[in-house]
């Protein structure tokens, strides 16, 4: 079946390497990168630059305000009510995020909610029956509009980007599918023949959607010499339930081994440690929160770190793996208030190496916004800042980033507050060819 990763195809072209996020909010990004694998050479990437267009793209209901992302409140429910204001009960109101899930218009109606998956609804996975067609989407057109522009010899890598960048994860799926039908072979690999490069990565990861685009990565990152580390921590760390069992099914499913043995495998000590308890996939997901729990939170946090000679890194990690998002926005507020650090200093001064990384990670999405936003905005500059650019991490997260389209916009607009321009502009000057026209055309569609 079509849309599968395959543990038999070679590496892609990776970048120059791997290493952490960096220092803790509001300090510079660490740009230092070890190399942990083999790694192929890019394309060369002369300097581009063509006025960048204004983002305008945002379903109604989503607002924008200066680049900050505002979820869309609960459906049917109450306004969410902002951080700082004392409930009238010892329960807060309703976390306003994730929103509830919503079918795809072309299959409302039916009964029960599609899955959700990086904060969009997604086809069901296996053993589910595929769909084979979509409600106002022609995949037999867009079909064999790939199939024209791999025939023969030469491809035209324009038609490729045209068709593969509107879609979304149902279109892409269906795709897949029907032209597997048609041509008897799998979209991915029809790309992985006709590319080659960043283009080539580019595409096929595209071409697999949001679920099994991250099985690719996971496998990927815990393949040949070396850990992956920031894919692993990007991957597995902030995930709802729903997410963590689709991840361990499907890499199951699709290269018949378990996930947690593997992810164990790869790491040692208390970073392993760390790292099941996020696969456990036992997260606490209530949208209330308990203003006692929180402030026992943050104390325990306080004396796990800089309250005791030594680090508790087993308490940390326990509360910020296993605490809603709600309530770790409520502990990255009320830290730094009692404890005149910001909960990211506190890990950063704590910490070394992967675990200070993925706590990190953790962290900075808890601050700021509380969603995640500013801290992706970061990220993808930290891809692109410094002497060369990180291409693969570049392209995983405008990839992974761009499935959910109104956070995306928020992401983008962040990022142009974050940074003084926008990421389009930003990505145009450190790609080139039809490379950095696949990266524009998706950044664009959204």
């Amino acid at each position: 079946m079509y849309g599968y990763p395959n543990s038999n195809q070679p590496n892609y072209p990776p970048p120059q390497g791997y290493g952490g996020y960096g220092p803790p909010q509001g300090a510079t990004y660490d740009q230092s990168y070890g190399s942990t694998g083999p790694y192929g050479n890019p394309p060369s990437q002369p300097p581009y630059g063509v006025p960048p267009p204004t983002n305008t793209y945002g379903p109604p209901g989503v607002p924008y305000q200066s680049g900050q992302y505002i979820p869309p409140p609960p459906h049917n429910g109450p306004s969410p009510q902002p951080y700082g204001v004392p409930p009238s009960q010892p329960w807060a109101a309703p976390s306003p995020y994730p929103p509830s899930p919503i079918p795809h218009p072309s299959v409302a109606g039916t009964t029960g909610a599609n899955p959700r998956f990086l904060g969009v609804n997604i086809p069901s996975p296996p053993p589910a029956v595929p769909l084979s067609n979509l409600q106002g989407y022609n995949a037999q057109f867009d079909a064999e509009r790939i199939r024209k522009a791999t025939k023969g010899f030469g491809t035209d890598e324009k038609s490729l980007i045209d068709v593969l960048a509107p879609l979304d994860a149902f279109q892409m799926d269906v795709l897949s599918r029907t032209y597997e039908q048609m041509v008897g072979k799998s979209l991915r690999k029809t790309l992985e023949k006709e590319l080659s490069g960043w283009v080539e990565y580019t595409l096929v990861l595209l071409s697999l959607g949001p679920l099994h685009g991250d099985l690719h990565l996971l496998e990927r990152a815990c393949k040949g010499a070396g850990t992956h580390e920031d894919l692993l921590t990007e991957i597995l760390l902030g995930r709802t339930n729903e997410e963590m069992f689709f991840l361990k099914e499907g890499f199951r499913r699709l290269y018949g081994k378990d996930l947690i043995s593997t992810v164990k495998g790869e790491l040692s000590m208390q970073t392993e440690r760390m790292f099941n308890m996020a696969l456990s996939g036992t997260k606490d997901e209530s949208p209330y929160i308990n203003q006692q729990v929180i402030q026992q939170d943050v104390e325990t946090l306080y004396r796990a770190g800089p309250g005791r000679i030594g680090t508790d890194e087993i308490s940390v990690c326990g509360i910020l793996l296993s605490r809603s998002d709600a309530h770790l926005q409520a502990i990255a507020q009320q830290f730094p208030q009692r404890h005149r650090v910001s909960l990211s200093q506190m890990i950063h001064s704590e910490f070394s190496g992967h675990m200070r990384d993925s706590l990190l990670y953790i962290a900075h999405g808890a601050e700021a916004d509380g969603h995640g936003v500013n801290r992706d905005a970061n990220m993808l500059e930290a891809a692109m800042a410094g002497v060369g650019t990180k291409d693969e991490r570049m392209i995983y997260r405008i990839i992974r980033a761009h499935w959910n389209r109104p956070r995306f916009g928020a992401i983008k607009n962040q990022y142009q507050v974050l940074h003084g321009r926008t990421l389009r502009h930003r990505v145009e000057s450190e790609t080139t060819g039809k490379y950095e026209k696949a990266l524009v055309a998706i950044i664009d569609m959204n």
